[in-house]
């Protein structure tokens, strides 16, 4: 991720691929060539990313530790959320202390409630300890061996299903033992600084456990301790899971002397503001659109149900009504689905589109693939894409004017039901009464309202939409569109 610094004219700062540590040549004696290198970058009017990492080979430092120490100098910082956020956030530790007023701007807010799960849980498994402790120098033997008897325990212990177990509380004598193995490589560490460095696959395991403990000391009734297993051997995971991240994402806005938190797809207000952690009293608001209604044309087709019981008898049917949106609408489109599975299926009786180029998004695509599927946007006019929902092109692409004239949307975007969203469905029921709408209902709305915002993104676009699905007839999900578009129920 990188870290943008802007002082007065702009200054863009980003982590240096050559960073390793003490064992690294940019890294040794830094603090002697600090000076000269901070006097270099603040004599320059602009300092990009190229012109840091120029600069850092030039006096032999390291880029990312030269960008952290330009902070007291810098007006703005353009960082990812990860720097003001994480519990190790580098930006938070910074509005700790020095007496500055810092003030948030976070861009595309929806996202990060779903981001900071991520980045407040931990997982630690089994054959990575056994890799750790088989690559360890004997010095951790006994430490890692401490650790290898807790998971054994913990596997032996009572399972509410064969495959998984969920708590409210971690096992104190897991925590003891994981802070033990940080004592003993703390002590490691201290007699030999090229320790980590020589023993990577070790490391790798160590970070894991640094952050499983920094995720235990923030515990509270939003978190479960979860035990997965599989059918392979040594396939014990234990993960620390974030249920609701509201908590501690109130705590890293408290560093601020404001927040401001901003995106298109913020519905409804009252519990995107409790999901980002804002306090009751904090100021909400909804701006007019820019966009006058006759510029996307919205239809919805309320006579194809796509529930995941009812896909194998109304896929027929679907299939028909994509073959003729693709036939009677010009231009540019993407076709949005829930799944890759149901997807396929729906591909399999779509018939070749006359005149129609087909691209179709696969699982884990490459950047290569990607970009080359927004450079037949510039060139074509033809292009029928099969995209999924909430993934890489259903948000955070620009294609204005003729790139993109029409999008469908197969659904209402609902999270798949599994362990995890059963879980937080419990969990919201529990605290608000509303757990269906916090765990499916707001968090897929929001999906489709970003998909839709695609084709219109300047004040002379023009385009059309349709929405297939039964429950677009229903209200609850027809105030959770967009209100600034004209919509027509075929």
């Amino acid at each position: 991720s990188s870290l943008s610094l802007t002082a007065k004219e702009t200054i863009c700062l980003s982590p240096g691929s050559a960073c390793h540590g003490d064992d690294c040549p940019y890294a040794r004696g830094y603090y002697d060539k600090l000076p000269a290198a901070l006097h270099a970058a603040l004599e320059r009017r602009t300092l990009r990313r190229a012109e840091l990492e120029e600069l850092a080979r030039e006096h032999v430092v390291c880029p990312y530790e030269l960008a952290l120490d330009l902070l007291p100098w810098v007006d703005v910082v353009i960082a990812d959320a990860h720097y003001a956020y994480s519990l190790a956030a580098l930006l938070g530790h910074a509005m700790d202390g020095g007496g500055e007023r810092w003030s948030l701007l976070v861009d595309e807010a929806h996202n990060l409630p779903g981001r900071a799960r991520r980045m407040y849980g931990a997982t630690l498994g089994k054959r990575q300890l056994l890799q750790a402790k088989k690559a360890a120098p004997q010095a951790l033997a006994r430490a890692l061996e401490r650790c290898n008897r807790q998971m054994l325990a913990l596997n032996r212990a009572e399972w509410k299903a064969p495959d998984f177990h969920s708590a409210t509380e971690v096992p104190a004598s897991l925590l003891r033992a994981l802070e033990h193995l940080v004592a003993e490589t703390s002590a490691q560490m201290a007699a030999d600084p090229t320790f980590l460095p020589r023993h990577p696959v070790f490391a790798d395991f160590y970070f894991e456990v640094l952050q499983f403990l920094r995720v235990a000391e923030h515990w509270g009734d939003d978190y479960r301790f979860e035990r997965h297993r599989g059918e392979r051997s040594q396939s014990l995971a234990l993960s620390l899971n974030c249920l609701d991240p509201a908590r501690l994402l109130g705590v890293a806005q408290d560093r601020a002397h404001a927040v401001v938190a901003f995106s298109a797809t913020l519905s409804p207000l009252e519990w995107s503001r409790a999901a980002l952690g804002f306090n009751a009293d904090a100021v909400c608001s909804r701006s007019d659109s820019p966009f006058c209604a006759a510029q996307l044309r919205v239809t919805l087709a309320t006579g194809l149900d796509t529930r995941y019981r009812q896909r194998e008898q109304s896929l027929p049917a679907l299939a028909t009504r994509l073959a003729r949106w693709l036939e009677d609408t010009p231009g540019n489109c993407i076709v949005y689905f829930p799944s890759y599975r149901y997807m396929d299926d729906a591909l399999a009786l779509l018939p070749e589109s006359a005149g129609r180029h087909r691209w179709q998004q696969r699982p884990e695509l490459p950047e290569e693939a990607r970009a080359e599927l927004l450079a037949l946007f510039g060139q074509r006019d033809d292009i029928a894409a099969f995209c999924i929902l909430g993934g890489i092109f259903g948000e955070g692409i620009d294609l204005p004017g003729d790139a993109l004239r029409s999008v469908v949307v197969v659904g209402v975007g609902m999270p798949q039901l599994n362990r995890d969203t059963r879980q937080l469905q419990e969990y919201f029921d529990t605290r608000t009464g509303a757990g269906f709408d916090y765990a499916f209902l707001y968090p897929g709305m929001q999906k489709v309202d970003q998909a839709l915002g695609r084709v219109v993104r300047t004040l002379t676009d023009e385009g059309s939409a349709l929405l297939i699905d039964t429950r677009y007839a229903q209200r609850r999900y027809r105030e959770l569109l967009p209100p600034w578009w004209d919509y027509r129920v075929e």
